[in-house]
C-alpha cells in the first residue's frame, strides 16, 4: 500500500499541469488500493519465488468416493489460491517497473503511458480476482456439499444399518476413548439365546424384527453418557461410563426381565414365543486395556450361557 501511495506521489509532482494525467493518477490510486490491498502483499512474496502451496489427497488406500471428492476440490481451491497469488506477482513486477521507470521520465507522453499500462494492468488482475471469487463461491458450495456427504458416509461407517446401533468399529473407537477419561467403567455385553432357531422355525426378516426390537430396549435402557453397539450377529453391548459395579447389574438385570417379559406376536397372529438373553458384566480394573475388559467381559457372558443362559453373571473383581 505504501508503495502504491509513493508510487502516485512521483507520478503526481510530474503531471500537475497535465489535467488528463491528473485524472489518471486519481483512477489508478482508486483501483489500485482495491487490488493492492487483497492480494498485494501475498503477491510480492510469490514474485521472490516462495513456494506454491500444494495440497496431496491422502494415501490411504482405502479412501471412499467422499472422501476422494472431498480432497480433490480442496486441490481445486489451492489451485486457484495460487493462480491468484501468480497474478498479483505480475501485477507487483509492473508496479516496480513504473517505479524504477517514473523518475526517469519528464514528459507528459511519457507519464500518460505508464499511467495508462498500469490502468490497464490494474484492470486485468481486477477481472482475475472477479473470476477467483466466483469461483472459489462454486468450489466453496461443493466443498459444503461434499462435507456433509462426507460426515454422513462417516456416521452410517460407524453404525450398524440394521438396528442403527453403533458397530463393532464404533466400539472399538469409542471404548478406547472411555478407557483414557474414566477409571468407573463398566462393559455389558449380551447375547440372545437361541437365535439361530427363531431364524431357522419362522425366516431371518423375523429374526431382523427380533434384533431391532432387542436393540431398542438397549438403547432404551441405556442411560445419557453409556452406548449401545451391535457388535455382530445377535450379540451386543453397552459401554456404561461413571457407574458402580452393583448399578451395572441391576441394568443388566432389568433389561434381562424386560425382554423375558415381551409378548412377541407376528403378523399372521402367531405368537413367537419367549425370547431370551444371556449377559456378562466386566467392571474396569486400574491396569486393563481395552482388550482385557472386553476379554473378561466377554468370558462373564461365555459362563451365562454355559450356566444355563437367560441370566446375568459378573465379574466385578477390583
Amino acid at each position: 500500500m505504501c508503495g502504491v501511495v509513493a508510487l502516485g506521489g512521483l507520478i503526481w509532482r510530474q503531471s500537475i499541469e497535465n489535467s488528463f494525467i491528473e485524472a489518471c493518477v486519481f483512477g489508478m490510486i482508486g483501483l489500485a488500493v482495491f487490488a493492492v490491498g487483497a492480494g498485494f502483499a501475498d503477491a510480492k512474496g510469490a514474485g521472490r519465488g516462495s513456494t506454491m502451496l500444494t495440497l496431496e489427497p491422502p494415501a490411504e488406500s482405502g479412501l471412499n468416493a467422499a472422501e476422494q471428492r472431498f480432497a480433490a476440490d480442496l486441490a481445486l481451491i489451492v489451485k486457484l489460491l495460487q493462480a491468484h497469488v501468480t497474478a498479483n506477482a505480475g501485477y507487483t513486477e509492473s508496479l516496480a517497473r513504473a517505479n524504477a521507470d517514473l523518475p526517469q521520465l519528464s514528459t507528459p507522453d511519457e507519464i500518460r503511458a505508464v499511467v495508462l499500462t498500469l490502468i490497464e494492468e490494474n484492470r486485468k488482475i481486477q477481472t482475475k480476482m472477479d473470476e477467483l471469487s466466483a469461483s472459489l463461491d462454486e468450489s466453496v458450495n461443493k466443498i459444503e456439499k461434499l462435507r456433509s456427504n462426507l460426515a454422513e458416509a462417516n456416521d452410517k461407517a460407524m453404525r450398524d444399518s440394521l438396528t442403527g446401533l453403533g458397530n463393532r468399529r464404533f466400539f472399538d473407537e469409542e471404548i478406547e476413548l472411555s478407557m483414557k477419561d474414566d477409571a468407573g467403567l463398566c462393559l455389558l455385553m449380551c447375547d440372545l439365546d437361541r437365535f439361530k432357531a427363531i431364524n431357522d422355525k419362522f425366516g431371518h426378516a423375523v429374526g431382523d424384527m427380533v434384533l431391532k426390537q432387542f436393540a431398542d430396549i438397549l438403547s432404551a435402557a441405556a442411560r445419557r453418557d453409556d452406548f449401545a453397539v451391535r457388535l455382530g450377529g445377535e450379540e451386543f453391548a453397552i459401554v456404561m461410563s461413571g457407574v458402580s459395579p452393583v448399578e451395572a447389574v441391576r441394568l443388566a438385570e432389568q433389561i434381562r426381565r424386560q425382554l423375558e417379559a415381551k409378548k412377541w406376536m407376528l403378523g399372521s397372529g402367531t405368537a413367537l414365543g419367549t425370547v431370551t438373553a444371556s449377559f456378562g458384566v466386566a467392571r474396569r480394573r486400574a491396569a486393563d486395556t481395552a482388550p482385557d475388559l472386553f476379554k473378561r467381559a466377554d468370558a462373564a457372558l461365555y459362563r451365562a450361557k454355559s450356566d444355563g443362559r437367560n441370566r446375568v453373571f459378573a465379574d466385578l473383581d477390583p
